[in-house]
């Protein structure tokens, strides 16, 4: 089996959502704990673990920042994303801060 087989959402879960509209719906509360995040690829990201709706947010907004990083796309200032919003898990944080040294 495939990593992309091994994400393979079963059958019954909702329809993905592709990656903007998704961090849209999670930033505003209009997600429902069901949401399925179509990360490209075969992957998907769900509200799973002990951080439910705030980690997948997490995970979705890390994915866009390395997908523009990726592509030499401007980014905003990861220090400057920190600011007003929830705490960050400790291992985002961390990763964040090595991208920020890097400017």
């Amino acid at each position: 089996m495939t990593n992309a087989e091994a994400s393979l959402p079963p059958e019954s879960a909702a329809d993905p959502v592709q990656l903007e509209e998704a961090i849209t719906l999670l930033e505003t509360g209009q997600a429902e704990m069901t949401i399925r995040v179509d990360f490209g690829d075969g992957y998907f990201g769900v509200a799973d673990g002990p951080y439910g709706l705030e980690g997948l947010l997490q995970r979705a907004r890390g994915l866009r920042l390395i997908a523009m990083m990726a592509r030499g796309e401007p980014v905003e200032r990861p220090g400057g994303m920190r600011s007003g919003k929830p705490v960050l898990h400790p291992l985002v944080e961390e990763i964040l801060d090595v991208v920020k040294t890097a400017d």
